[in-house]
């Protein structure tokens, strides 16, 4: 399978006043994400400062979309994710059904996740990696932000994620294949990217799902 819905996570932030003092940087594009020859995913993205954003549509039969929202500190890591899911189509007079609102901050070892669906708002807390990234599948862009993680850090061999599909927290593994290439893998799932020396993503591969993003 290349992907299902996500189901996210939602908590209280209180912003941060050294993050408003990052350089800003704007920056924005579309990755458009192929199956074989099928279009699976659109997911159209913007960086504005400390703000990164952006809304994956799926090409599924519920037409799901989450709508994500990110807080980028000036080390490059994510404190704060909020999620926005919605199926259908916004047609007329009649919105795409919500089905799920989430946030997710990360303090240290921790992520504290709030999360809003039909059953009403559930809290958990759960334990991750100081650092750790949010992993939404088939973002190219979030991806992007732990290609500029792991330059900061200065660590470019692994990178950690908290995936916002279950609360797991995994290593990734970073290496180079070129001057304008890397490998990341995560668990047995790879993906071969394309990036430019500013550390953009410019497209990238999933050779064992048949996968291939492709940035306009």
């Amino acid at each position: 399978m290349i992907m299902r819905p996500i189901r996210l996570a939602l908590a209280v932030v209180v912003f941060i006043p050294a993050l408003a003092r990052a350089q800003a940087v704007s920056d924005s594009g579309t990755f458009v994400v192929r199956h074989a020859h099928d279009t699976v995913a659109i997911e159209q993205f913007s960086r504005t400062g400390v703000k990164l954003e952006g809304t994956l549509a799926l090409r599924n039969a519920k037409h799901t979309s989450q709508r994500w929202s990110a807080v980028v500190a000036p080390d490059a890591t994510i404190p704060l994710i909020e999620v926005t899911v919605r199926e259908g189509i916004d047609s007329g007079g009649r919105a795409a059904r919500i089905v799920q609102r989430a946030r997710v901050i990360f303090k240290e070892d921790s992520a504290a996740v709030d999360d809003m669906g039909g059953r009403g708002i559930q809290t958990r807390l759960f334990a991750t990696e100081l650092g750790a990234l949010p992993y939404l599948n088939l973002s190219f862009a979030l991806l992007e932000q732990a290609v500029r993680r792991a330059r900061v850090s200065g660590d470019t061999s692994r990178v950690a994620f908290f995936n916002l599909g279950g609360g797991q927290t995994v290593t990734a593994t970073v290496s180079r294949l070129g001057s304008d290439s890397l490998r990341l893998a995560i668990g047995n799932v790879e993906y071969l990217l394309l990036v430019d020396q500013a550390g953009r993503v410019l497209g990238g591969r999933i050779p064992a799902q048949d996968v291939v993003a492709e940035r306009r």
